[in-house]
């Protein structure tokens, strides 16, 4: 009889802990869930208000309060970006920065990142790091000695004063990420392509080169982002309207008095756009590339 009690007693607690338990497991879940919308709405909102207030009719934009759902949609806002802010004339000069400092930045990466790799030289462990130590200064700490060397060589208010600006602080980042995706590349796939006949530069082009695809993109995917992005250098060494880059261009639109928020906001939508399709399309190899560099650098 007592062992009966007992027995029953223990099984009893055991359902209870269980009971408990479980609770306990769907509260954790609840709050982890809870969380994450949270977060998910903080992130996202920002960029649900631009679209929507770029939607917007101009007097709808200054209602109060405002609603979260525009009453009437129109593109007048793209319309009068498009026709009358000479936003074509800032995207191209976006454009042509964007995709020379791109260029430049991913030849001088892949080569100087498969010599450190490959070749063995004095100082070939210290360069690297040595490199890295010029991303823990900030930007706004070089925009002086930079602006010494531009009005030096009279490239102030110049595109092309841009790139060897840029370049210098995205350069030691993208060599470092290559240098380390070529250190995962075996040696015995070289040396049997040499064995083959190939030159080293036809087993770098045609056995290496396809080998680190994901490390170039994802090299040419973050210097794209951050030249197409870039505002305080451009802000700093571009004076003269005709020269300016879209993030300099849509700053333009905020007057000392009054500011054209439709014409604004279409301005952020359409320049965000292209760097969310290139991220949305190459984020596989971006990760996975980055994750790769990251290894052996």
């Amino acid at each position: 009889m007592t062992a009966a009690i007992f027995s029953h007693d223990s099984r009893s607690s055991a359902a209870i802990g269980a009971a408990a338990h479980n609770r306990s497991k769907a509260l954790r879940k609840i709050l982890t869930y809870a969380a994450l919308w949270i977060a998910f709405v903080w992130a996202v909102f920002p960029f649900y208000w631009m679209i929507a207030t770029s939607l917007r009719a101009k007097d709808e934009i200054f209602q109060r309060p405002p609603s979260l759902v525009p009453h009437t949609v129109t593109i007048q806002n793209y319309i009068d970006l498009l026709v009358g802010a000479q936003f074509w004339r800032f995207a191209m000069n976006s454009l042509l920065l964007t995709a020379s400092v791109t260029l430049v930045s991913v030849l001088i990466s892949v080569t100087a990142g498969y010599a450190m790799a490959r070749h063995r030289f004095k100082g070939s462990v210290v360069l690297p790091l040595f490199m890295l130590y010029g991303q823990m200064f900030p930007p706004v700490l070089l925009l002086i000695p930079f602006y010494a060397q531009l009005r030096l060589l009279g490239w102030l208010d110049s595109l092309w004063g841009l790139i060897p600006v840029y370049l210098s602080y995205m350069l030691p980042l993208c060599v470092w990420l290559m240098r380390g995706f070529f250190s995962q590349v075996p040696h015995s796939l070289e040396d049997a392509a040499r064995m083959d006949g190939c030159t080293r530069w036809q087993a770098f082009w045609k056995v290496i080169l396809p080998m680190a695809k994901p490390g170039i993109v994802a090299v040419a995917t973050w210097v794209m982002i951050h030249s197409w992005n870039e505002f305080l250098y451009a802000s700093t060494f571009i004076l003269s309207e005709k020269n300016r880059t879209l993030p300099l261009g849509l700053s333009g639109l905020i007057g000392q008095y009054t500011t054209d928020w439709g014409v604004l906001m279409a301005g952020g939508v359409i320049t965000a756009l292209p760097i969310l399709l290139v991220f949305f399309f190459l984020q596989k190899h971006l990760v996975s590339g980055v994750g790769g560099g990251a290894v052996k650098g």
